[in-house]
């Protein structure tokens, strides 16, 4: 398993992935689908909070394993290689650290959202 710092490697935003998105899809529909995925990581953020509060571990891998691929497809690289290092945890192990610390990368990677979903309105 990786070190903790490792992660911090990988980018909170993958600029390319988004431009393929844009790319892609044309704006309205990546302005959309931006917004959906900004209203999915808050919820899966009270999801996860609950669910390690509780020590739910079931929950844990649930929410980990949305978010491993969600992330991955929104270009969000940090919180997917996150996500799937602790839903590749042994229940027992460090669960429950390795899960707070997603927990941040989540917040961290909202902010960064937040803020590029902003400027597509200005």
């Amino acid at each position: 398993m990786s070190e903790p710092t490792a992660i911090t490697a990988y980018p909170i935003m993958q600029r390319s992935t988004l431009d393929n998105l844009l790319s892609d899809l044309g704006f309205e529909t990546y302005q959309h689908l931006l917004n959906l995925f900004e209203q999915e990581l808050i919820q899966l953020h009270l999801n996860l909070q609950t669910a390690v509060e509780q020590q739910q571990y079931q929950d844990i891998n649930d929410v980990t394993h949305i978010l491993k691929n969600t992330a991955a497809l929104y270009g969000a690289e940090r919180l997917s290689k996150s996500a799937c290092l602790v839903y590749q945890i042994e229940i027992g192990q460090a669960f429950i650290p390795q899960t707070q610390q997603l927990m941040a990368i989540l917040v961290e990677t909202l902010s960064v959202f937040n803020v590029h979903i902003h400027s597509l309105v200005e």
